[in-house]
């Protein structure tokens, strides 16, 4: 039982692991992207009114504000891994979140001005103004875009951890399969548990999979590539006969041509599903 418990803790924590550098790889690109885009984009604007800035001047103060997001996007990662805006945990995360979104827009204001004082310092040999008018003006300016940017970082976040924990189901269903040879089914709310050699036929519908055992039948949240993996680590021959169908060869009974070389497939339960010419190959294997 500890032993278990350990397993399945530490893939918890490699797929928590996965998450955060999966989201901040995909915040890092956004970045360059943004970076490139809007700084052609002021390019073009100058070009167009006929004005003149300074060497590269979209790109030192776009590039400014880019560097000190992407030095804080690890820290806005692992404060959405461990304070997540989910449902039932919202309320006390939110708290955390407004004092993480408030140091991120001051460190963030403040580094972006340094560092282009220092570029205009050194690189242009005048003097960088960042308070035109009004100071809190230009603050709450920067603030409200800065919470676009917060926010769809902790969405990225929710995404990607969601992704690596479904990642995580699949890899546990299987290893799951290889030790008892059962099958792990989510169907709705509830996690079956089946008798692998129960399967006949699996059908594709939508981001379903409709099963259907020697019992019965259940609607379970997976894909045929999925079930397939884990039929097989179960020691079920199963093979793809369609796009849409999976089934498992030792419950074939009959396979009639139908014409231009697909087939219907009968099973020991009665059932027929068709089978393309497509996978035909695989259906004939030995």
């Amino acid at each position: 039982m500890t032993e278990t418990f350990s397993s399945d803790r530490n893939r918890a924590d490699q797929a928590e692991s996965r998450a955060f550098w999966l989201a901040c790889q995909f915040a890092w690109l956004s970045l360059f992207v943004f970076w490139v885009i809007a700084s052609t984009s002021i390019d073009t604007e100058f070009a167009r009114d006929g004005r003149e800035g300074p060497p590269f001047f979209s790109w030192v103060t776009e590039g400014s504000s880019v560097v000190m997001t992407a030095l804080m996007v690890p820290a806005m990662m692992w404060l959405g891994l461990r304070a997540p805006l989910e449902p039932g945990r919202w309320l006390g995360s939110l708290p955390w979140h407004v004092a993480g979104f408030l140091g991120y827009t001051s460190l963030h204001v403040l580094g972006m001005v340094l560092i282009r004082e220092g570029v205009w310092a050194f690189g242009y040999g005048s003097d960088y103004e960042f308070f035109h008018d009004s100071p809190w003006r230009e603050i709450v300016y920067e603030a409200r875009k800065d919470i676009g940017t917060y926010a769809g970082y902790q969405i990225i976040m929710i995404v990607s951890l969601a992704l690596q924990m479904r990642k995580l189901e699949v890899e546990v269903a299987r290893a799951e399969a290889r030790q008892t040879h059962r099958l792990t089914l989510k169907c709705g709310g509830r996690t079956l548990r089946i008798a692998a050699d129960e399967f006949r036929s699996a059908q594709a519908a939508g981001n379903y999979v409709e099963i259907r055992l020697a019992g019965g039948e259940h609607l379970a949240r997976s894909t045929l590539t999925e079930l397939e993996k884990q039929l097989g680590d179960a020691g079920i021959d199963a093979v793809r006969v369609h796009r849409s169908w999976l089934v498992n060869r030792d419950a074939v009974r009959e396979i009639a041509p139908t014409g231009e070389g697909d087939v219907a497939i009968t099973l020991d339960t009665g059932d027929t599903i068709p089978g393309s010419r497509r996978y035909r190959d695989r259906l004939n294997a030995a």
